[in-house]
């Protein structure tokens, strides 16, 4: 079968399509045929460290989550049969076969295709990771999402929307603006501008929340933009992962700074994410009250193409492949 890896290259990663055997599930995990797997910023981000002159580095497969049907069952799996539809946040699902444990199985809502059942599994749970369990958002919140318009940014709305909070999405594409406002945000604004943090404030006040994806420098004016006791969530790092930060303006507001990320977490800890995120929102995918925004398909033997894209910021949603 065909199999996406990354290997170090001069400047970064390099990605390369090869030929491997299909993989046996063992005790405890099933093989499921890949329908949709997502594409996801960390891979760009990760690559820049993958590099030849790093010798840390180290060939690994592609891709971190899928949707699909069983084709197989390992020694010991309940409550999963072949042709079951599913989807997870796994390993290596960049490929026509993946090998995934069974406890991280969740079934993919009757209401969607499998290849949108695809754009779900990592955004949503992180997402859910930040606003719920980090943030602890309630109706009472005004959140600020960076990064609106991406995968975690279009599924972080519409969470807080589902909790009724007032949300700000910010973005630096005027032209996305409408569709943000249609997805549940309240307020879109431009971060592009230099007055964006005030023109904000003016209009919907301090925020008790940011859900973060940007970083870098828009990290101090963020801080900024929250209110006292207003909680700062770090998901992503895009534009880079230093900055400043005024400690008098920290202690002044006694702002929480909370930083979330999967690599730190043991595998344990990561399906605990999964687990919690499927108890209390994957019924409101059968119901419509939450969908994921798939932006553009890419056939699986054309990563690089999807990557470029990605590069691009031009998406609106998730970017997934598909056989």
């Amino acid at each position: 079968m065909k199999q996406w890896w990354v290997v170090p290259g001069e400047t970064g990663a390099v990605t390369e399509l090869r030929d491997v055997d299909v993989p046996s599930p063992g005790g405890g995990q099933v093989l499921v045929r890949t329908a949709g797997a997502g594409v996801n910023r960390g891979e760009l981000i990760a690559g820049r460290l993958l590099r030849r002159d790093n010798p840390k580095a180290r060939p690994a497969r592609s891709g971190i989550e899928i949707a699909g049907t069983v084709e197989a069952l390992g020694a010991g799996v309940d409550g999963w049969a072949v042709g079951d539809r599913v989807m997870a946040r796994a390993t290596a699902c960049h490929a026509e076969l993946v090998v995934v444990d069974a406890v991280a199985l969740m079934p993919s809502p009757a209401t969607l295709t499998d290849v949108e059942a695809g754009a779900i599994p990592n955004v949503f749970v992180t997402a859910h990771d930040a606003i719920i369990t980090a943030a602890d958002v309630t109706a009472e919140d005004t959140v600020l999402i960076t990064a609106g318009s991406s995968g975690v940014g279009t599924a972080a709305i519409q969470i807080a929307k589902h909790l009724g909070a007032t949300i700000v999405a910010t973005t630096r594409s005027p032209a996305k603006a409408t569709a943000l406002t249609g997805l549940g945000a309240d307020l879109v604004v431009d971060t592009s501008s230099s007055d964006w943090s005030s023109s904000m404030i003016e209009q919907v006040g301090p925020v008790t929340c940011v859900i973060d994806q940007v970083g870098g420098d828009l990290f101090p004016d963020l801080v900024g933009a929250l209110d006292v006791l207003g909680r700062y969530v770090s998901v992503g790092r895009n534009a880079g992962s230093s900055s400043t930060i005024d400690l008098d303006l920290l202690a002044r507001n006694r702002l929480t700074l909370i930083g979330v990320t999967f690599r730190t977490r043991s595998p344990a800890e990561a399906l605990e994410c999964s687990s919690r995120f499927a108890d209390d929102l994957l019924p409101l995918f059968d119901t419509g009250d939450l969908r994921p925004v798939v932006d553009r398909t890419f056939p699986l033997s054309d990563l690089p193409a999807a990557h470029d894209y990605m590069r691009s910021d031009a998406q609106f949603g998730k970017i997934l492949m598909v056989p």
